[in-house]
């Protein structure tokens, strides 16, 4: 005799809480399992899309999306070779397909001189072409036929016609899978937008102490607002004015720069062209906007 898992746990209780079956999934490690994530797995404001670390050569997106250069390059450049190899493999589809269509038309024309050279050596009908089977088509242009019938059996869009597979016009035969036209622009490899090279701003962050030599992931405090000189945090919203690059926070530009539409350090005018919102960091609190729980399935064994 097994004991039950409420038996197990000793409790004076005697209904199987809902404590006790959370506990006993993270035991045995079955059924959902979700987890709150903290602050300190989310990303900073300061850290790249894709490496997740904090940024040094920094560009972004017109979007907002904060990168590091090098792993924007490099990103983009992979989608490059990538679209050369679907454009490579789309031309060959297209040429394959061409030259099925002039095979067909070239079986077509047999099937024509065929039928006139039938035509002028009957000159009278015999009875026994009355039993004959006469078709449209001719043995070249059915052969062909045949054989994408055949393609399209072992592809599982035609059921077969006869059981016996292992019938020569019957037997599957391999076929490169069909590739569409490929998408010829790069994007963005967070919101999916066309994306090039062009497109990227570069920034210019103001270090909290560019004498040190602790380099810049290892710093608890990395950049902060060069008008106010306050100190960016995890989930600080941040602002950029484009054609200085410069990054203010956007308390900064709410109170200083918003009224006039001036650069505070360079005097420059700015339209609302030049501002861009980067996205926020993550935050430990669910109305911070960021997924803060993570969940997991596992198998689940059903006993009857």
């Amino acid at each position: 005799w097994k004991m039950a898992k409420h038996g197990k746990n000793q409790t004076s209780s005697a209904v199987y809480s809902n404590s006790e079956r959370a506990k006993d999934k993270r035991e045995q490690k079955y059924g959902k399992q979700s987890q709150r994530i903290g602050s300190d797995s989310q990303r900073q404001c300061d850290c790249c899309y894709l490496t997740l670390q904090p940024v040094v050569d920094a560009v972004c997106t017109p979007d907002g999306y904060l990168f590091e250069r090098r792993a924007v390059l490099e990103n983009l450049l992979h989608q490059k070779e990538q679209i050369a190899i679907k454009k490579k493999q789309y031309k060959q589809r297209l040429s394959r397909e061409e030259k099925e269509r002039k095979e067909l038309q070239l079986a077509a024309e047999k099937d024509r001189e065929e039928a006139f050279r039938k035509m002028e050596k009957s000159l009278t009908t015999s009875n026994s072409e009355h039993f004959v089977q006469k078709t449209k088509v001719g043995h070249a242009t059915m052969a062909l036929q045949q054989k994408q019938f055949a393609i399209k059996t072992a592809k599982g869009e035609v059921q077969a016609t006869t059981p016996s597979f292992w019938v020569p016009s019957a037997t599957p035969e391999a076929k490169m899978t069909q590739v569409e036209k490929p998408d010829t622009k790069t994007r963005c490899p967070v919101s999916g937008k066309p994306l090039k090279l062009k497109n990227l701003i570069a920034l210019n962050l103001t270090e909290v102490d560019p004498t040190s030599k602790t380099p810049i992931v290892a710093r608890e405090v990395r950049y902060m607002c060069p008008i106010t000189r306050k100190s960016f945090k995890g989930n600080s919203q941040l602002v950029v004015l484009r054609p200085s690059g410069r990054v203010v926070t956007k308390e900064c530009f709410d109170t200083l720069i918003v009224k006039d539409m001036t650069d505070p350090i360079s005097g420059e005018k700015l339209t609302m062209k030049d501002i861009i919102f980067l996205k926020k960091g993550g935050s430990g609190f669910a109305g911070s906007g960021a997924k803060v729980k993570a969940s997991k399935r596992n198998a689940v064994q059903t006993v009857t």
